[in-house]
């Protein structure tokens, strides 16, 4: 399979990377008979790679890192030490023999192969440093008077220490790589129900706005029938009748489209079986992390909690983001740089109960009956002169009026303000079974 050049890349640097790290940690040894053979923390950190990243060729990967342990050892050696260039190269480099054994036979055992027994891995890895360490040594000059039987543990059970800490840094560095991949996807998750719901609430003013043109257009036929055959006086009857029936026609028109789109975003739109549903801490989670986000990147002071006292499994997740979404995005605006808001889920009879609280600067009592009408806002953009739409807490409005519930408000100024959203059981709780 021909690998692309992006790729060539990327193993280039992966490999240049690996081999720096097990090259700078093979300087943490101890000597467990003289002054030339060591075991090293390079070797654990060598095979972790070696299992973690498949793509690492064994034999190449080992036999780099041999001849760069080697060179930093001898630099190192020489300029500190007394000896000669050709002293310091002659008693480092049975190291590199070591290396060439170990990616070897960690290649021709299929060390990879069993990572998922991790018994038989241990066992493998064992092996492979044993043996490697044995080779080594057959290079080396005489050590000190030590048995056999010594050098042969000693051998067997750094092996052994090495490929337990070898195996529990790959399962480690797994699970990480599992956390790290289920954070991502959690977060893509909450973007796409974010969106999700943004969308729903568009398509349900499209739904609206399209009921108005058909009632508009029944209007405009009505005229059309009633200037059709009633007598006009100014004798403009025929005039008149054209005139209300070319509205008509195009009022349908407008509707057609408004049809098509409603339909294809419904399409976009349609969920699974695995997201009919959410639990609604679920969806309190993902409006937290939006808001987390928005406000680390505002660099705004301001704390909120997120409680519930029933976690209950609903249809309705995507109005629940957008109607909580709205009334949190204007209790940070009316925070300011700092503050606090409290966002509480409870019961009341047979409604659930949405609170939304703030300490911000709070409303005037005039305004608060105006509040919830389109267009209203005392939102003002000193940077471009931008006055807001004020239509977010009509959006609350519409969408809690359409599961049959209602909202309030109660503010007053420099105290906050506290928004109630109440909506019966039935409208948003599924009962399973």
């Amino acid at each position: 399979m021909t690998r692309t050049l992006p790729n060539l890349v990327r193993q280039h640097r992966l490999e240049l990377n690996t081999i720096m790290l097990v090259t700078l940690t093979s300087m943490v040894f101890i000597y467990p008979f003289d002054n030339h053979f060591r075991f090293t923390l390079g070797i654990a950190v060598l095979s972790t790679l070696l299992l973690y990243f498949p793509e690492l060729p064994a034999v190449r990967f080992t036999i780099a890192c041999g001849v760069c342990i080697v060179a930093l050892r001898t630099a190192i050696y020489f300029f500190i030490g007394p000896e000669e260039l050709d002293d310091t190269l002659f008693r480092h480099s049975p190291a590199f023999l070591y290396y060439v054994i170990f990616g070897i036979l960690f290649k021709l055992l299929s060390i990879r192969t069993f990572i998922d027994n991790l018994p038989v891995a241990v066992l493998l890895l064992t092996l492979t440093d044993a043996l490697s360490n044995l080779a080594e040594l057959l290079l080396r000059p005489t050590l000190q008077p030590v048995s056999f039987d010594l050098i042969l543990a000693s051998i067997v059970s750094a092996g052994l220490v090495r490929s337990i800490i070898t195996v529990y840094g790959y399962v480690l560095l797994k699970q990480y790589h599992a956390f790290v991949l289920e954070q991502n996807q959690l977060k893509h998750y909450a973007e796409l129900t974010m969106m999700t719901a943004k969308l729903k609430t568009e398509l349900f003013y499209l739904q609206k706005s399209s009921q108005d043109i058909e009632n508009v257009m029944e209007r405009s036929y009505w005229l059309y029938n009633q200037l059709n055959h009633n007598e006009d006086e100014a004798g403009n009857r025929e005039s008149n009748s054209a005139s209300a029936l070319e509205i008509a026609r195009e009022i349908h028109e407008v509707k057609k489209d408004y049809a098509r789109v409603i339909t294809g975003i419904e399409n976009i739109l349609k969920p699974s079986s695995l997201e009919q549903f959410m639990n609604l801490s679920e969806v309190l989670y993902i409006i937290e992390q939006n808001v987390r986000r928005y406000l680390a990147s505002s660099n705004k002071a301001i704390s909120i909690t997120f409680d519930h006292t029933e976690d209950f499994k609903t249809g309705r997740h995507y109005t629940i983001v957008s109607l909580l979404d709205n009334l949190i995005m204007n209790a940070i605006d009316a925070c300011g740089k700092s503050g606090h808001i409290r966002v509480l889920q409870t019961t009341s009879g047979t409604d659930i109960v949405f609170e939304v609280r703030d300490n911000g600067c709070g409303i005037h009592s005039q305004e608060i009956a105006l509040v919830f009408q389109p267009g209203f806002s005392t939102k003002f953009s000193l940077q471009t002169g931008k006055i807001s739409t004020g239509l977010g807490l009509s959006h609350v409005k519409n969408l809690t009026e359409s599961l049959k519930g209602t909202v309030s408000v109660s503010s007053s100024i420099g105290k906050g303000a506290r928004f109630m959203i109440t909506i019966p059981r039935e409208e948003l709780i599924i009962r399973e079974g």
